[in-house]
């Protein structure tokens, strides 16, 4: 089964930082019951505060083109136009996922060339 997995990424103004947080995230509890969708997440770079990455994860792409209605999208582009920057915008099909075990095949492999 593959996954689909939108992402927005804006690089928000101080000045309209707040406004941006509030719009994106407004959107979140809607898309997160919405049918289809696995997880939705907002998140803030502490490192360059100024970068907000928005990420949903769909069942499937019809499920994911149902739910972008015109008022979501409206609300998408409106936080783009308050930032200065272009966009980043990516949608993903994944066919595969792992989990933590990836972390102790790449453990035994880095270890055992040592």
């Amino acid at each position: 089964m593959s996954v689909i997995v939108f992402s927005l990424q804006i690089v928000a103004p101080d000045e309209r930082r707040t406004d941006l947080l509030r719009a994106l995230g407004a959107m979140l509890g809607p898309t997160r019951v919405a049918p289809g969708c696995l997880d939705a997440r907002l998140y803030s770079d502490l490192a360059r505060g100024g970068i907000l990455l928005l990420i949903e994860e769909w069942e499937s792409r019809a499920q994911f083109e149902h739910n972008l209605d015109d008022a979501k999208l409206n609300a998408i582009v409106s936080a783009i136009e308050l930032c200065h920057e272009a966009p980043v915008v990516r949608l993903d099909t994944v066919e595969r996922t792992e989990g933590i075990d990836v972390l102790a095949l790449c453990r035994g492999f880095t270890s055992g060339t040592q």
